[in-house]
């Protein structure tokens, strides 16, 4: 009996050398293939309208692509110029804004290079709130009802919020005049329209919808109904780092893409939802899944194209209201890479 004992020792033993031996390999195997991976870091700000880099990064699009791709929370807007100046990141996502002009002036070297959210109909993830008191009243039933509210916009201006002013109040031959202005950072625009702080927002998905359902207030329009067709509200960046490497850049925008046009499919499958919504989950602050039923996604354009439209308007817009003045709006593009990456993949049927 000892000596089975002893025998089955040995076995376990050799069993778990061998095992541990694998491991170890495995490790080490594990540890090159990531050493050939071009490490890139870009800031996000963990918003729906990022979908297709997190679908891009679950489904190993980038590292198929030979790229670690690194997620840096919060660094965005003034800190994200801050970072790609340094080199601390290599691209980042967000809007649009007076900070991209600024940056491009002092002499940064920082192009828009992709949208990943264009605003157009049936993917409306953005809307005018009203608050639903105002509209079952019956005093608010039309764009010239909004004389005279409470309008929330954040701070400093020019700024997203009150450009889409600017177009949703001229629906009503209107302006910032006719109304009074109550400003409020963007991600408390939910709370003041509860409170009654504020009668009309430009909101975004999913906050749009968690006002609706707390009963406070009402998807009153679709932002297709008041923005520039089309218009490209979130935008992939790249500074200095990415765009000395074309071929880099060009490999990033190839795995982008591929994971936006993943999105764009599954997304509208609700069979399929399942998948998109996880990824979602693990990479934004909604952990709702319920709520991703609910919702109207973002649109990620499959070839992310930046609609230049709308993008001149709201250069245009800054401009002519306090910010400073880019010129051809063309300027703050550069297509090199995304025109190469479709040479890669193709471009895709809309």
């Amino acid at each position: 009996m000892e000596q089975n004992y002893f025998q089955s020792f040995r076995k376990r033993t050799r069993g778990a050398a061998l095992a541990i031996c694998i491991g170890i390999a495995t490790s080490h195997a594990a540890a090159a293939a990531d050493a050939k991976l071009t490490p890139v870091r870009i800031g996000v700000i963990g918003i729906l309208a990022e979908a297709g880099l997190y679908t891009a990064a679950e489904e190993g699009y980038f590292k198929e692509e030979g790229i670690d791709i690194q997620f840096v929370r919060g660094a965005f807007g003034p800190n994200g110029f801050a970072a790609l100046a340094t080199g601390d990141i290599g691209a980042m996502g967000g809007a649009f804004g007076v900070e991209t002009v600024n940056a491009i002036r002092r002499g940064l070297d920082v192009k828009m290079v992709a949208s990943m959210n264009n605003y157009i109909q049936g993917w409306d993830a953005g809307y005018l709130t009203v608050r639903k008191q105002l509209v079952d009243s019956g005093r608010v039933k039309d764009w010239s009802d909004l004389k005279g509210l409470k309008v929330a916009l954040d701070a400093p201006g020019p700024n997203l919020t009150d450009y889409f002013a600017s177009h949703y109040l001229a629906r009503g031959n209107l302006t910032v005049k006719d109304v009074e202005v109550v400003n409020v950072p963007f991600d408390q625009m939910m709370t003041v329209l509860k409170t009654g702080g504020a009668d009309v927002a430009h909101t975004s998905e999913p906050q749009t919808t968690i006002i609706a359902n707390s009963g406070a207030a009402v998807k009153w329009r679709p932002v297709s109904d008041y923005a520039p067709p089309g218009l490209s509200v979130a935008i992939l960046h790249f500074g200095p780092s990415m765009i000395k490497d074309q071929e880099l850049s060009t490999r990033f925008l190839v795995a982008y893409l591929r994971g936006a046009r993943y999105y764009d499919k599954e997304v509208q499958d609700r069979t399929e939802r399942d998948k998109i919504a996880a990824i979602l989950m693990k990479y934004t602050p909604v952990k709702d899944r319920a709520l991703y039923d609910q919702i109207t996604f973002p649109y990620a354009p499959p070839n992310g194209e930046i609609t230049m439209s709308g993008l001149t308007d709201m250069a245009h817009y800054y401009a002519t209201h306090g910010g400073p003045d880019i010129g051809d709006a063309k300027n703050l593009i550069d297509d090199r890479f995304r025109e190469a990456a479709l040479k890669k993949i193709g471009q895709a049927a809309k």
